[in-house]
């Protein structure tokens, strides 16, 4: 299809967001803009561009954690993403968009509820989830992941039950993502929520991308990453009340 202006003006915000976001506080994606866009935007469409320009941004940053991960926990978790992307885009591309929105407003709300708790605590609780239940990990967060884009904090839950933390934490996100976002992506296409047109801009906004990843760490350097996130939160949580009252 032909992008207009305004679209075309969605995927370059979409691209200096995502930069912006995964060298600032990642899970804003799924929290802010994600919710934030969609009041402007079409909603399938802004879901679409999102994981366009998360599955770019993926081979940019990989190098930076290259063999920290916890591949045996990585594994465990990958088959049932794998699982709850193709269901839960089944369900993105079938169900009405007023209900989409809805399911975007409501997981922002609890996952804001989770991270607001882990700033007020000083980390998220480590919940007890034994190893075994990766693959079942994996279908909730699939699911989630390809409705709102925030499956990122089931997983992290789950990692944190493990006893992973920080570096290597991050590096397990990022290198499942590694293995799930291409069959996402895929899915997405064959669901017709992305198009080539889409995939051609959201290629050819990557400059972007590391435009706002470059401002996003500038910013950071000038604020604490507390005062940051908090801000985030408030941002999120006006988005998904926008989303929840219309």
């Amino acid at each position: 299809m032909d992008l207009s202006l305004f679209e075309l003006a969605a995927i370059a915000i979409g691209a200096f967001g995502v930069g912006f976001f995964k060298s600032t506080f990642s899970m804003a994606i799924g929290l802010v803009l994600v919710p934030s866009m969609v009041i402007l935007w079409p909603t399938r469409f802004i879901i679409g561009i999102i994981a366009i320009h998360m599955f770019i941004s993926d081979y940019a940053v990989i190098r930076m954690f290259w063999k920290q991960w916890d591949w045996r926990l990585a594994k465990l978790v990958i088959p049932g993403f794998y699982i709850g992307i193709v269901a839960g885009t089944a369900i993105l591309v079938n169900l009405p968009d007023y209900w989409i929105r809805k399911l975007i407003g409501t997981g922002c709300l609890i996952f804001i509820s989770i991270q607001g708790w882990s700033e007020i605590k000083g980390g998220l609780p480590a919940p007890r989830i034994g190893q075994g239940a990766g693959t079942f990990i994996g279908i909730i967060g699939g699911v989630i992941s390809a409705i709102t884009h925030t499956g990122g904090t089931v997983l992290t839950l789950y990692l944190l039950s493990q006893g992973v933390r920080k570096v290597n934490l991050v590096a397990t996100i990022i290198i499942t993502w590694i293995f799930v976002n291409p069959l996402k992506l895929s899915s997405y296409y064959v669901g017709g929520l992305v198009d080539n047109s889409m995939l051609i801009a959201g290629m050819a906004s990557i400059p972007l991308a590391f435009v706002g990843g470059w401002i996003g760490r500038r910013l950071l350097d000038r604020m604490s990453q507390r005062f940051f996130n908090t801000a985030i939160l408030i941002l999120a949580a006006a988005a998904a009340a926008r989303l929840l009252w219309e």
